[in-house]
């Protein structure tokens, strides 16, 4: 190789400043004959080195052998304009080199009035974000996803990054998005991984959490749910913990969500298992009121089982109940939360004033609009018809009839009776 003669070194911009030599340093003679070996691997050597001249390393950046402008791309020393040429590069693995080290030293750029080196890199960077191949933009972001000063622009290009493997990094990580760059992505209607990264953020604001929830993903809302450090507003958390009577895995991130409304935690004491109950008894964040309305509801639960009569089977204790008048939905929803459905048919029979042998016809149909129409018939409330549904029918999520307005019947009176006339209900 004929080494060609450089010009002024003030004319090449290094991305990092030259520091005094170190002991044991090359001298530049030698290094410009290191760089005109025949031989790829010295010139490798030389091209790694952060004590040579950057007007060498710009030279070394066009060198045929790849591997040697893949130490150029690795060269914290190398000038601006090598990376320039670099971000060109036939091979992919060089600019995906380039790409992260540019990230990286974002934060030691001068930023003085938008330096001319710092609006060099920027553009170098716009360019790999640009770049066809998958892996050189996933270099960059993965880079990038830490830096707090990296550009907002560049950061939002590759947060819509249609591959996964670019674009979570920075949807997950990235403190330079911002809500307004969140809830645009969210508006978009993107895939499931999309909100599910963005609810994975280290902090999620309260509008930001609402746009997730409302974006109907269930996986996402799952993930939002986990998330400690997401600000849930109590409007949402409310009609999270009314959907969670058909969403059993959210249940527990619910009992657990910091700072959870006294009314909810009461709210999901009503419906849950017993192990999440007993996440909510031993919580010691609630008032006093509070913390005695759960453990009310638990004991009341735990009463289901004790008050009944020895030797007594559940058909005989569901017609004694409805007998004296305490036949009820607090009663229907405990037998249900201990899965006792003999006794869970049987008293929706009797409160419907129908047989029993329908009620098993509705609920092995797994009707959502029938079931729904039987908990009406019965005088029960939408939340309950939802319980039924998910535990009694065990109707999938994706299929549940939900309630209007988060609390009311979502047929209409007429609709409801053709449905149980539909199953030979005479009503």
């Amino acid at each position: 190789m004929n080494l060609p003669k450089f010009g002024s070194p003030g004319t090449i911009v290094p991305i990092r400043e030259q520091k005094s030599p170190p002991d044991g340093a090359l001298e530049y003679e030698t290094s410009k004959l290191m760089a005109q070996s025949d031989d790829a691997a010295v010139r490798a050597r030389v091209a790694g080195r952060e004590d040579v001249r950057p007007e060498l390393l710009y030279y070394l950046a066009i060198d045929p052998a790849v591997e040697v402008r893949r130490e150029v791309a690795a060269n914290p020393a190398a000038p601006s304009q090598a990376s320039a040429v670099l971000a060109r590069d036939a091979d992919e693995s060089v600019r995906s080199l380039l790409a992260g080290k540019l990230a990286r030293l974002l934060p030691d750029l001068p930023r003085e009035a938008q330096s001319q080196l710092f609006q060099l890199t920027v553009r170098t960077l716009e360019q790999l974000a640009h770049d066809q191949a998958v892996g050189v933009r996933q270099a960059l972001a993965t880079s990038l996803k830490d830096i707090a000063c990296a550009p907002p622009d560049l950061c939002l290009h590759l947060a819509r990054d249609i591959e996964h493997e670019v674009a979570e990094p920075i949807l997950h990580y990235c403190a330079t998005l911002t809500d307004k760059d969140l809830l645009s992505i969210i508006a978009n209607q993107p895939k499931s991984w999309v909100l599910s990264a963005v609810a994975q953020r280290g902090g999620v604001s309260g509008p930001v959490s609402a746009a997730l929830y409302e974006a109907g993903d269930i996986d996402a809302s799952t993930v939002l749910l986990d998330n400690s450090g997401a600000l849930i507003p109590e409007r949402t958390l409310t009609v999270m913990v009314e959907d969670s009577v058909n969403r059993p895995a959210w249940q527990e991130p619910l009992a657990r969500r910091p700072k959870l409304p006294g009314r909810l935690a009461v709210r999901l004491a009503e419906f849950v298992d017993q192990h999440v109950l007993t996440i909510l008894r031993q919580r010691r964040d609630f008032d006093a009121v509070t913390a005695e309305e759960v453990v009310s509801v638990a004991r009341r639960r735990i009463d289901y089982l004790d008050q009944r009569t020895d030797g007594e089977a559940p058909e005989q204790r569901a017609r004694r109940l409805f007998a004296i008048g305490q036949l009820d939905e607090s009663v229907i929803s405990d037998a249900l939360s201990w899965n006792d459905m003999v006794f869970v048919k049987l008293g929706l029979a009797l409160l419907a004033g129908i047989a029993t042998m329908l009620v098993e016809d509705i609920i092995a149909a797994q009707s959502p609009k029938g079931v729904t129409s039987l908990a009406w018939r019965a005088g029960l409330s939408m939340r309950c018809a939802m319980q039924l549904q998910s535990r009694a029918a065990n109707i999938p999520p994706r299929m549940l009839l939900n309630a209007r307005n988060g609390f009311d019947y979502p047929l209409t009176p007429v609709e409801m009776t053709w449905q149980l006339e539909f199953y030979g209900a005479k009503l």
